[in-house]
C-alpha cells in the first residue's frame, strides 16, 4: 500500500501563523487537516488558503478534543504515518522529516520530539514521571508521529484530556517501539495555548493525575 503522510494541527485563534504553517508543512506532507476549535478570527480561511482539509468545531471544545477529530479523520483518510504539528509558529518545519523518519524505516511506531527546553514546572514534573515510567524525555512536546496501524488499534487520541499524551502512553502499554529526536523552536508570539502561567500549571499538574491514575 502507498505510504500517506497525514498532518494534524490543532488551531485556535492563530490566524495570523496558520497559513504560513500549513504552506511549509505541503511539502513533507500528503494532506495536512487543520481543526479549528472555535476560533473567532480567521484561523479557518488561512488554513483553507492554503488547501488545508478544515474541520471546525462550533464551540471550544480543548486540545485534545481537537486532536482527536483530526486523527479520526485522518484515519477516514487511509493515512499510514499520522504527525502532530502546532500552529503556532514555534515548531520548525524542516524537522518533520526525522520525525517521521524511523516509522518509515520501521524503526518505531512512535517518534516524540524533545524541545531545546521546557519552561514551566509543572512540565518538568511530567517529564520526570514520563522519563521514569516509559523512557520520554519531554512527553508534552506537541510534535508527535504515529504509525496510523498503532492509531487504529487503540481507536481513539485521547479520552481523559492528557494534553496530547494518552495515545503515547497506550502505545507504550501495548509494547509498541518509541523513539525519540531532538526539535528546533521558534519563538511564540503572542499567548500561550495553556493561557495564564497559573491556569498553565493547573492544566498540566491535572493532565499528570490523569496519567498517573491510569497507568500506574
Amino acid at each position: 500500500m502507498k505510504e500517506k503522510i497525514i498532518a494534524v494541527i490543532p488551531a485556535f485563534n492563530e490566524e495570523k501563523t496558520i497559513g504560513e504553517v500549513v504552506k511549509e508543512l505541503k511539502r513533507y506532507t500528503d494532506e495536512i487537516i487543520v481543526v479549528d476549535d472555535a476560533s473567532v478570527d480567521k484561523t479557518s480561511d488561512e488554513a483553507m488558503k492554503y488547501s488545508a482539509v478544515v474541520l471546525r468545531h462550533a464551540v471550544n471544545q480543548g486540545y485534545d478534543k481537537t486532536i482527536d477529530d483530526g486523527f479520526k479523520e485522518a484515519a477516514k483518510r487511509k493515512a499510514s504515518i499520522i504527525f502532530t504539528f502546532d500552529a503556532d509558529g514555534q515548531h520548525v518545519p524542516y524537522d518533520v522529516p526525522k520525525i517521521l523518519a524511523p516509522i518509515k524505516k520501521g524503526e518505531a511506531d512512535v517518534v516524540v520530539g524533545i524541545r531545546p527546553h521546557t519552561q514551566r514546572l509543572s512540565e518538568k514534573l511530567f517529564s520526570i514521571y514520563a522519563k521514569k515510567k516509559i523512557g520520554i524525555t519531554d512527553p508534552l512536546c506537541g510534535i508527535k508521529a504515529y504509525s496510523a496501524e498503532m492509531y487504529n488499534n487503540i481507536g481513539y487520541f485521547d479520552r481523559i484530556k492528557s494534553i496530547g499524551t494518552e495515545l503515547m502512553f497506550n502505545c507504550n502499554a501495548l509494547g509498541c517501539r518509541i523513539k525519540e529526536v531532538n526539535i528546533n523552536m521558534n519563538k511564540r508570539e503572542g499567548k500561550s495555548r495553556f493561557g495564564s502561567v497559573l491556569r498553565a500549571n493547573i492544566k498540566i499538574i491535572s493532565a499528570l493525575f490523569k496519567i498517573l491514575i491510569k497507568f500506574r
